[in-house]
């Protein structure tokens, strides 16, 4: 009788680890540039010499940043297509979205979270700031962050689809872009305007870009399978766009 089961035992285990090694995570990717055609606006010096501190270092505007043709801050997210998930599926807490204080800029600008993820706030600097947080106009929070002390925490009660405007009321010119997703499938570009979306199923997907300047842009994409799981696209944007 117990020789039975030891065997009924292993046969049954033996059955789960083949099941689980046959399942394969989506391997679609979306990836592409998101472009500025014509003659970028000009990026004009800031004037910082309200702070000793800031003034050691020349900084200029961040409204429209272009590279060679490529535009920099734009988040780029899937705005719909994507399969919904399923009823009582656990979903991991994300880390911190880190922002730090340097050079008197918030960087990075432009940073994309999901919502219910909390944001960090690190002081690089060597002078004072404050963290003035609003959504819509709607103060969030407000807080101060000393040269050394330890990051900031903050909760973020955003929606998605919300963005939390993130200043400093010392240092007018610094703001920063927290744009809230209802799941992980962005990309914030870089100087090189390039983004990628990975570990998508075969389907058809609405690709948005958001600008805090330039506002948004959308394409529609359709990922198949095997050789066609890899597709890519581009956005762009024009003088005409600008606010």
């Amino acid at each position: 009788m117990v020789r039975f089961a030891i065997k009924t035992l292993v046969c049954v285990i033996g059955f789960v680890s083949v099941a689980e090694t046959t399942w394969a995570a989506p391997s679609g990717v979306i990836k592409g540039t998101v472009r500025f055609e014509g003659e970028p606006p000009e990026r004009s010096p800031l004037r910082r010499d309200t702070d000793p501190y800031c003034a050691k270092s020349e900084a200029f505007a961040e409204d429209v940043i272009v590279t060679t043709g490529t535009l920099k801050d734009v988040i780029v997210r899937i705005k719909s297509g994507l399969p919904a998930a399923k009823p009582g599926a656990v979903v991991a807490p994300m880390p911190p979205a880190l922002i730090n204080q340097k050079d008197c800029r918030y960087t990075p600008r432009v940073v994309g979270i999901v919502a219910g993820q909390k944001i960090a706030i690190r002081n690089s600097d060597g002078t004072f700031h404050n963290v003035h947080g609003s959504i819509a106009g709607k103060l969030i929070w407000n807080k101060p962050a000393a040269p050394g002390e330890p990051e900031l925490s903050l909760d973020n009660t955003a929606q998605p689809g919300e963005v939390i405007d993130i200043m400093c009321d010392v240092h007018p010119w610094m703001h920063a872009y927290a744009v809230v997703q209802d799941g992980a499938a962005f990309a914030v570009t870089g100087e090189d305007g390039a983004f990628e979306l990975k570990g998508l199923p075969p389907g058809t997907y609405t690709l948005e870009a958001w600008h805090p300047t330039l506002g948004k842009k959308s394409v529609v994409v359709t990922i198949g399978k095997a050789a066609k799981a890899t597709v890519s696209t581009q956005l762009s944007y024009k003088r005409a766009d600008l606010k």
